[in-house]
């Protein structure tokens, strides 16, 4: 057998060079949220492109989330913070699209929302707690004012349990897989049971995790992430995956304590 020739390079267009210039620009931080690029036509200048590719490239970087700009606008196009969008647009995609299922993504978002809860144990300052503790009392609000209201409160909480484990990573994460689960089966999450009930159990279960990350349990916290998922959304899981991820949720759960042992 010929041994295989390595592929040559393809040489990069004009408008991926400008495109990989910015990306990396914000990935060392030299560009931040709320900076400005230059004009189009200083872009045209300074990379010696023509303006077809600079446009080419304003609109990957849009695309990608990384800018937003205005026609017509004469500043440059302004840098985005980081959100979850790109991530959630890509992961349902791959799940639709792909081999990669429900209990793919449930497994997923166990694995972050359980370092999330942990690390939120282990590292939440005074002002995290307070934060949380405001997040609660929205939630405790939004049960009256129903479903979607209630919805948003509750991804609230999870944000402010995300930004108190203290790596973005995991917040971007595991907020665009709870999107993705969210969009792959809504209209059977929507139709699913009594919703006031479902709030009420929903509240519950956060107060639990407030508890454990106030007495910074990380176990009891870490478990409780996957337990609650699995009671969520278990019910929609074909036999055999809810018997695989019932054994992940029950993992580390508390032992009962029994009268007269040590």
């Amino acid at each position: 057998m010929a041994d295989a020739v390595p592929a040559v390079p393809r040489p990069k267009r004009a408008f991926e060079a400008v495109v990989d210039h910015i990306e990396q620009a914000v990935l060392r931080g030299e560009l931040k949220a709320g900076d400005r690029l230059p004009s189009e036509r200083e872009l045209v200048t300074r990379f010696e492109v023509g303006r077809s590719s600079v446009r080419e490239a304003m609109r990957v970087l849009e695309s990608g989330g990384i800018v937003a700009s205005r026609p017509g606008d004469p500043r440059g196009a302004v840098i985005l913070a980081p959100t979850a969008a790109p991530l959630s647009k890509l992961m349902t995609r791959l799940t639709v699209s792909s081999s990669s299922s429900l209990a793919d993504l449930l497994i997923y978002r166990m694995t972050l929302e359980s370092a999330a809860n942990s690390l939120a144990a282990s590292r939440r300052s005074d002002a995290d707690l307070l934060r949380l503790e405001k997040a609660m009392a929205r939630m405790r609000h939004c049960v009256a004012l129903g479903r979607r209201e209630f919805s948003r409160a509750d991804l609230d909480f999870h944000d402010v349990v995300a930004w108190a484990s203290g790596n973005a990573m995991i917040k971007v994460s595991a907020e665009a897989v709870r999107d993705s689960i969210e969009t792959l089966i809504e209209s059977s999450i929507r139709g699913s049971g009594d919703d006031d009930e479902l709030m009420l159990r929903t509240l519950s279960h956060h107060a639990e995790v407030f508890a454990a990350i106030r007495d910074r349990d990380a176990h009891r916290a870490e478990y409780l992430a996957r337990s609650s998922l699995f009671e969520y959304y278990g019910q929609l899981l074909a036999e055999d995956d809810r018997a695989a991820l019932a054994a992940l949720a029950s993992f580390g759960a508390p032992v009962p304590h029994t009268a007269g042992t040590d």
